[in-house]
């Protein structure tokens, strides 16, 4: 029994160690694909920012949905971590007028419609 006990002592830092480092190394892979995703996820959302940003300075106004897609788009960006230029790209968007109807805003719809109505 004694031997029993003494290998014991001997072997259970010897696993804890292992079992440890195990856990270690699968908590940094697994948070470096995380930062990966949240990457990935933050050069969409910075894609859509920049088009919804453009079409909506053509236009000249936005509507309310409009306005409620780039809120979710734009709170969503700075979550992550977004950088300066989104901010930049809010104040341009804040000082846009918010119109109710859909025809007299969607550029994009109506460049859309033109092109399959031919």
């Amino acid at each position: 029994m004694e031997v029993f006990l003494q290998t014991y002592y001997i072997l259970l830092p010897i696993v804890a160690t292992a079992v440890v480092g195990w856990a270690g190394h699968v908590i940094k892979t697994q948070r470096s694909q995380d930062d990966a995703r949240d990457k990935g996820i933050m050069m969409v959302l910075r894609y859509m920012l920049q088009r919804y940003h453009s079409e909506y300075m053509m236009q000249g106004k936005m509507t309310y949905s409009q306005y409620q897609n780039w809120i979710d788009f734009f709170s969503a960006y700075t979550a992550l971590g977004g950088n300066s230029i989104a901010v930049d790209w809010n104040k341009d968007i804040e000082s846009l007028d918010k119109v109710e109807s859909a025809s007299d805003a969607s550029l994009y719809e109506q460049l859309l419609k033109k092109t399959f109505e031919k």
